[in-house]
């Protein structure tokens, strides 16, 4: 039996790092789900941490294609 896809929901506050061949930073600011599809707002930074833009994104497929959740390692 396959296993469902599941997927982390971006939420404010949030780092998202682009996947390769990119080296971005994309900090979460808000994400409305009453809207279809979803929309995510961030602000995008380049790897020293220099802000270059704020925008917005459907959260479909193409989010997750070009993001990936910063998950944080202690220890």
């Amino acid at each position: 039996m396959a296993t469902p896809r599941t997927r982390t929901q971006p939420k404010p506050g949030e780092i998202w790092l682009s996947c390769p061949p990119y080296l971005l930073i994309a900090e979460v600011l808000a994400v409305d789900t009453k809207r279809n599809p979803s929309v995510v707002s961030y602000e995008l930074h380049d790897e020293n941490g220099f802000p270059l833009e704020r925008a917005n994104a459907a959260l479909d497929d193409g989010w997750w294609q070009a993001f990936q959740p910063l998950i944080r390692r202690h220890g």
